[in-house]
């Protein structure tokens, strides 16, 4: 992992998803996941910051900053609320800014996670700090950051979320209240009915990228359907923004070649943008490092 060109002190990253919570910290030029905690939809967030504070504090008695980065709307100008969380329920307008604060007493800062995630990519040099740039990750659901000249764009604070832009009026229910939305059909859960559909069993989207580099049939034509969907999605983000290109991200950005095509064909009918995709490889510590470079370059 690189950098930022701060230097002294010690750099606190926490990133809190559904499952899991991931707590790091940059020391320098380098930087290490120091815990794991479980998470899950009864996880209570006073009682999980304030562990994660007594770690922060057992390894480092002043800490420089800290930052947070999880799924949802996070309202920054009001210090870090969560005003919703997909994943965790109990997170809902919760002021996590202020809680870790008020035990850590350094500055704090709290974003979403796919901006934390964009963040530490472009500390590490893989997302270029020229141009402007689409970053997306495919996963359960569809996140994004809008970044130009290496900045997160948030316009009134919660740009990015374009798995929520309808690409089918009157289309499949979201959790969100919409219908139609883009991540019902080019999100995880979509990929999966796409193959069910065709065979009758569930796979993984593992299992079936396997299936469909040994040849399989309806494995590919799941695949297919799925990269029309992602292309019809590409091509209303490029024509809003006219970007320098897309960076890909999530759980399902390593089965991107079985898939592309099909978004290739669909994103040149409906736009006449250039296809500029790169795949932006995650790992696991890749939000807890974005958290941590957050709080270096905010703080």
């Amino acid at each position: 992992m690189g950098s930022s060109n701060k230097s002294g002190g010690t750099y606190w990253g926490i990133d809190v998803g559904g499952s899991y919570a991931k707590v790091g910290c940059i020391t320098g030029n380098s930087f290490r996941i120091i815990e794991t905690f479980p998470t899950g939809e009864s996880c209570h967030p006073e009682g999980l910051l304030k562990r994660i504070s007594e770690l922060i504090l057992e390894g480092n008695t002043k800490p420089a900053a800290v930052g947070l980065g999880t799924a949802g709307l996070i309202d920054r100008p009001a210090g870090g609320v969560i005003r919703f969380s997909p994943n965790l329920p109990l997170w809902n307008s919760v002021n996590a800014g202020e809680i870790l604060r008020n035990h850590l007493k350094v500055p704090v800062v709290v974003d979403n996670d796919c901006n934390v995630f964009a963040i530490g990519a472009i500390n590490s040099g893989l997302i270029p700090s020229e141009g402007l740039w689409l970053f997306i990750t495919l996963g359960t659901g569809i996140g994004g950051a809008l970044i130009n000249q290496g900045d997160i764009i948030y316009g009134t604070g919660y740009s990015g979320e374009f798995g929520h832009t309808t690409v089918r009026e009157g289309g499949i229910p979201c959790p969100c209240g919409s219908d139609g939305c883009w991540e019902r059909y080019a999100g995880k859960n979509a990929l999966k009915w796409y193959y069910t559909r065709l065979t009758g069993q569930r796979v993984s989207p593992r299992d079936m990228a396997l299936l469909a580099s040994g040849g399989d049939i309806p494995a590919r034509e799941a695949f297919r359907e799925y990269g029309r969907w992602v292309g019809i999605g590409l091509a209303n983000l490029a024509n809003c923004f006219s970007p320098t290109g897309f960076f890909i991200g999530g759980g399902l950005s390593p089965t991107l070649n079985h898939f592309e095509s099909s978004a290739r064909r669909e994103y040149k009918k409906r736009c006449r943008h250039q296809w500029n995709i790169h795949l932006l490889k995650d790992s696991p510590a890749a939000g807890a490092y974005g958290a941590a470079s957050m709080a270096r370059k905010q703080c």
